[in-house]
């Protein structure tokens, strides 16, 4: 992984996770609520490489509660963006400005704050990106195609959940592709289905 933003997003992973480890082994593990959910919605996705073009994502998450506060998930997500202009060996080249489809996989996970109806959260992944290629025009009227590529990286977020409701802002970084910054910034609102509170016998 050559980006920072990358190691850090994958250092917080492993850090929420052996935090899970120690809480079972030091604290009596609460079981509220139940084991299973999975996230889904959608949202604005704003790439961040020169001349990009914002546009759409969707996603879908299936977790697991391991105990109240933390969860781990595997986060499957398409966005529909343009990556944008770039200087490739001292040539300006610009992008068509379409939007195409990419797709990442990442393993997740979250730290809940409070085990109550409001639960803002703290959260981190890592894993895989395809990324859609890209053709486009030099300076000197040329054409260039940058293939589709599968780059590692990683994410980190911060939301809050209400009841069934989620919202949250996600940063993924993801390895350049020459000097084009990958990097996309996600605002996101979506459902949980499943995972709600034992109490009454009430998916809650």
């Amino acid at each position: 992984m050559t980006s920072a933003g990358s190691k850090i997003s994958l250092s917080f992973f492993a850090l929420l996770l052996t935090f899970s480890l120690l809480a079972q082994d030091k604290f009596e593990i609460q079981h509220n609520y139940k084991p299973f959910k999975v996230d889904l919605g959608m949202g604005y996705a704003r790439p961040q490489g020169k001349g990009a073009k914002a546009g759409v994502l969707l996603y879908i998450e299936p977790k697991y509660n391991v105990m109240d506060r933390i969860s781990v998930g595997l986060r499957t997500e398409a966005t529909a963006m343009a990556r944008g202009n770039v200087d490739r060996n001292g040539t300006q080249i610009s992008g068509n400005g379409e939007a195409g489809l990419s797709l990442s996989l990442l393993a997740t996970t979250d730290y809940y704050f409070t085990s109550r109806l409001v639960r803002p959260y703290i959260g981190a992944g890592t894993g895989i990106y395809n990324l859609v290629g890209i053709e486009g025009t030099t300076s000197d009227g040329g054409s260039v195609t940058i293939p589709a590529e599968t780059k590692f990286g990683g994410m980190a977020r911060v939301g809050v959940e209400i009841w069934h409701i989620r919202a949250g802002v996600e940063y993924n970084f993801i390895a350049k592709s020459g000097q084009i910054n990958n990097n996309y910034l996600g605002l996101k609102i979506g459902i949980v289905l499943g995972g709600g509170r034992y109490d009454n016998d009430e998916d809650y």
